[in-house]
């Protein structure tokens, strides 16, 4: 182990003690990571502040600026009635509702877009029904975040799918993966985590549709119609292109949202102080503040010692559902403190090239990376959904910590039981 690799495990350990023990502001604590990134000389100050520059920070920006002009609209009051009528006083139905539709716009963009975009709407139905946020928040970021990377070809996760496939290229082996065979490890457990949250939901006293609809009624409209449907057809509009350009390439999808927010702005539906409060800067310094450190464990060398690490605890196994659950269990860990496409590209090379040298068939070694990364409910510096969840709904840490434990255990058992049956049955 090198000085800087003990360096930034220090780095880790003090981040983690502080967010768990909530010493400081979540917000302070990981503005201090680049910092110290910096400080110590792991990372160049290009490199320690780059967080704030990525692509999801600034698609955030706009998009929490639309959304913050959608949910003044009389619009979200017809969502709203719509979800209080059928849901017929039960949380569970307005949790399954948000939890498709999220999911949805989440396969065909991306789980920290979704989540940033649907937010404010969310908040108001919370508020209109009288569910608990962090009962909604939360089983949506998580299954948003699970349907949005690799459950079906579409969008980024064909990307995803072929990045996969490079890996066992890598190895010289000739298997491949085939063009759904995620679907159908990933599908059948996003059906299982959805029938969690829901049995999780369970219980919440709502409001009736009536009392709802009153209080709805006493208040003004903020715009005329003629806004309205400007604003609506901008959110809306905003949604199918970042689609089109999620699936084409031809524009960066924070230009879209960008562009959008700027309109809202020229046009004087939201004020400049209504526009910074629209953006949830606890959300923005916890992913940006803590983003640089995928780049900090490649530099620093600490990639090398835990794959290193990794090798030295499995240096001969002859089953390959045990080496696939140990890599499972070793990403789901991991990927709770930086982000599952680091975890990918530290441990998915490891993973293929120790299946082929054991003589294993590494799509089920592989798929163990794979997936346990996307099993990132335990912690809000998981990902980006979490980390607006967490913020947005106002948790504690070790509120979060307690309701996120469990499900990535869930998670991880099922993988170990189902995909070596359906990758099995497949080849």
């Amino acid at each position: 182990m090198t000085a800087q690799v003990a360096t930034l495990l220090a780095i880790l350990a003090a981040m983690s003690v502080s967010f768990f023990a909530e010493l400081l502001p979540i917000s302070f604590t990981a503005l201090m990571v680049p910092v110290a990134l910096q400080a110590t000389g792991i990372l160049k100050p290009a490199q320690a502040w780059g967080g704030f520059a990525n692509t999801t920070i600034i698609t955030w920006y706009g998009l929490f600026i639309i959304g913050g002009a959608f949910v003044k609209t009389t619009f979200t009051n017809k969502i709203k009635h719509f979800v209080n009528r059928n849901a017929q006083g039960s949380s569970v139905r307005v949790t399954l509702m948000v939890l498709i539709a999220c999911s949805v716009i989440g396969m065909m963009t991306s789980a920290g877009g979704t989540i940033a975009l649907l937010s404010p709407l969310l908040l108001e139905i919370c508020k209109d029904t009288g569910m608990d946020p962090k009962k909604l928040f939360k089983p949506t970021a998580d299954v948003c975040n699970w349907a949005s990377v690799q459950m079906f070809p579409i969008g980024g996760s064909i990307a995803y799918f072929m990045w996969f496939n490079s890996y066992l290229e890598q190895t010289g082996s000739p298997l491949r993966y085939g063009l759904f065979d995620f679907t159908f490890i990933k599908f059948p457990m996003w059906l299982i985590l959805v029938a969690y949250y829901l049995f999780t939901s369970r219980g919440q006293k709502l409001k009736s549709e009536s009392v709802a609809e009153v209080a709805e009624a006493a208040k003004p409209a903020r715009y005329t119609p003629k806004e309205e449907k400007v604003i609506v057809t901008i959110f809306f509009l905003n949604v199918i292109l970042m689609v089109v350009a999620s699936m084409t390439k031809i524009i960066a999808p924070y230009l879209v949202s960008l562009f959008f927010a700027a309109v809202i702005m020229g046009k004087g539906y939201l004020t400049e102080k209504e526009a910074f409060q629209s953006i949830s800067w606890q959300t923005v310094f916890l992913v940006a503040g803590t983003l640089p450190l995928a780049t900090a464990i490649n530099v620093s060398g600490t990639s090398e010692w835990m794959v290193g690490l990794v090798q030295q605890m499995f240096p001969s196994m002859t089953n390959p559902v045990v080496l696939a659950t140990a890599f499972a269990v070793i990403s789901m860990v991991v990927t709770q403190f930086m982000s599952n496409l680091a975890v990918w590209a530290v441990f998915g090379p490891i993973a293929a090239s120790m299946a082929v040298s054991l003589g294993m068939d590494p799509r089920l070694v592989l798929a163990g990376v794979g997936v346990g990364s996307i099993i990132c409910f335990a912690t809000p510096m998981a990902a980006p959904a979490p980390a607006y969840a967490y913020s947005a709904a106002g948790f504690k840490m070790k509120e979060y910590i307690k309701m996120g434990w469990f499900p990535c255990v869930l998670m991880t058992v099922v993988f170990v039981l189902w995909a070596p049956l359906v990758l099995n049955w497949l080849y």
